[in-house]
């Protein structure tokens, strides 16, 4: 197994806490601009808007090391997997243009 499998690994049980009424997924990114594979867990408590995200870990941009790390992912973990790509960015939300409390108003 390599080393970054097992920090991922590591990083995986450490963040995935199995907390009730919660849903979790893991996003795996492909950043172009950066030139490396981004693991990350994200975290949603049931009935809130609120995401918490983690990030697992950093990878160089390897297509053979990455599919070596997420075979080994895939092999301890059965969360949903969404792929991501900084060629085809997602903007999850809507930009904010009015929020009085934290100073933004237009």
């Amino acid at each position: 197994m390599l080393t970054e499998s097992k920090t991922l690994i590591n990083n995986y049980r450490h963040y995935f806490t199995r907390l009730p009424n919660t849903l979790y997924w893991l996003v795996i990114v492909d950043n172009h601009f950066a030139d490396r594979y981004y693991f990350f867990l994200y975290s949603q408590k049931i009935g809130t808007n609120l995401l918490h995200s983690h990030e697992l870990l950093a990878l160089a941009h390897d297509k053979s090391r990455y599919q070596q790390v997420l075979g080994d992912l895939k092999a301890i973990s059965h969360l949903r997997i969404d792929y991501r790509d900084t060629t085809h960015l997602v903007e999850p939300t809507a930009e904010v243009t009015v929020d009085k409390i934290h100073g933004h108003s237009s």
